[in-house]
């Protein structure tokens, strides 16, 4: 799986791609859809065939095109944990963002029991887990050959003894074999 970096300003959107590109993980502040598709081009990534996007938290640098990118024709990977969070996203938005509201009623929505059959069916094998710390709608993407993306997760050098989730979650990823992380801000790192 090749993984291709499409991020601006101090965010990173990654997709996956082969010989198709097939998941956009995190996608934009709201009102940016000329930058990103001005990145994906400048990486010989076809945005409009992109057939996916997951978001690892509603926040607006991570989660705010998604609607203008549903309307694209990208199937929204919505995980049953994060309904709540995507219709909160909404009052983080002033008027001039130019925030499309998120519709809820034609995304792919699953448990992380399901994660790993449907991105099996998408030609992706990981799977998605819980990774609450940042927020409590938190996920990561791992994939079995050991890339995790996880968002905004707090790197482990700054975990303390007021940082026990963030600590559970990294305990996860590295107990389902994360190795090397993409995270949503920062360079790509290796997890020891």
């Amino acid at each position: 799986m090749n993984i291709v970096n499409v991020g601006y300003d101090s965010t990173n959107y990654y997709v996956l791609a082969d010989s198709q590109p097939r998941l956009l993980i995190d996608i934009g502040w709201p009102g940016t859809l000329p930058r990103l598709r001005y990145h994906c081009q400048r990486t010989g990534i076809d945005l409009g065939a992109v057939g996916h996007l997951l978001v690892t938290h509603f926040h607006p640098d991570h989660g705010g095109l998604v609607q203008e990118l549903k309307q694209l024709g990208m199937n929204f990977i919505l995980m049953e944990s994060q309904l709540t969070a995507v219709s909160a996203l909404k009052h983080y938005m002033k008027p001039e963002h130019h925030y499309v509201d998120v519709e809820l009623h034609d995304n792919v929505i699953l448990t992380f029991d399901e994660s790993r059959h449907f991105l099996e069916g998408i030609g992706i094998q990981g799977q998605i887990i819980p990774t609450r710390g940042h927020s409590e709608d938190s996920i990561s993407l791992i994939l079995d050959s050991g890339e995790a993306f996880t968002g905004d997760l707090l790197h482990p050098m700054m975990l303390n003894e007021d940082t026990p989730i963030s600590q559970q979650s990294w305990d996860l990823l590295r107990e389902c074999g994360a190795r090397q992380i993409y995270p949503g801000h920062g360079p790509i790192w290796a997890l020891t």
